[in-house]
This record gives structure tokens, C-alpha cells and sequence, in this order.
């Protein structure tokens, strides 16, 4: 479980860093434009693959786990 905490720690900290780098450009985009477009599907990406990191934290599934 070592081993997936570290990697779900890097994904987490990823996923932050692009959400705060979104929110501060988010005010500088115009509805419409295709940079807002990619910008929305780049948030949702990241506030999904948030989600799925809260669930493996929780569940505490071992993805490394050798079978």
C-alpha cells in the first residue's frame, strides 16, 4: 500500500496544481472561445480523476498488489 499512497500522492498534487492554474486563468477566458471549451473539459478531467483517487484512498484498494 506504500507504493500506491506515493503514486496517489503524485496524482493528487498534479491535479492541484492544474486546478489552481485553471481557476487563475479562468477569469481571463471568454465563453465560447475554444481555449474556454478546453479549459472546462481539463476541470472536469481533474475533478474526476480527484474523485477516483478519493476512492482508492478510502477503500483502501493496493493497485500494486502483486496477484
Amino acid at each position: 500500500m506504500e507504493r500506491t499512497r506515493a503514486v496517489l500522492k503524485l496524482v493528487f498534487g498534479v491535479n492541484v496544481l492544474f486546478l489552481t492554474l485553471l481557476a487563475f486563468s479562468y477569469p481571463y477566458l471568454e465563453p465560447g472561445t475554444g481555449s474556454y471549451v478546453v479549459a472546462a473539459m481539463t476541470a472536469a478531467l481533474c475533478l474526476t480523476m480527484l474523485a477516483i483517487v478519493a476512492l482508492i484512498t478510502y477503500f483502501d484498494w493496493d493497485v500494486f498488489d502483486p496477484y
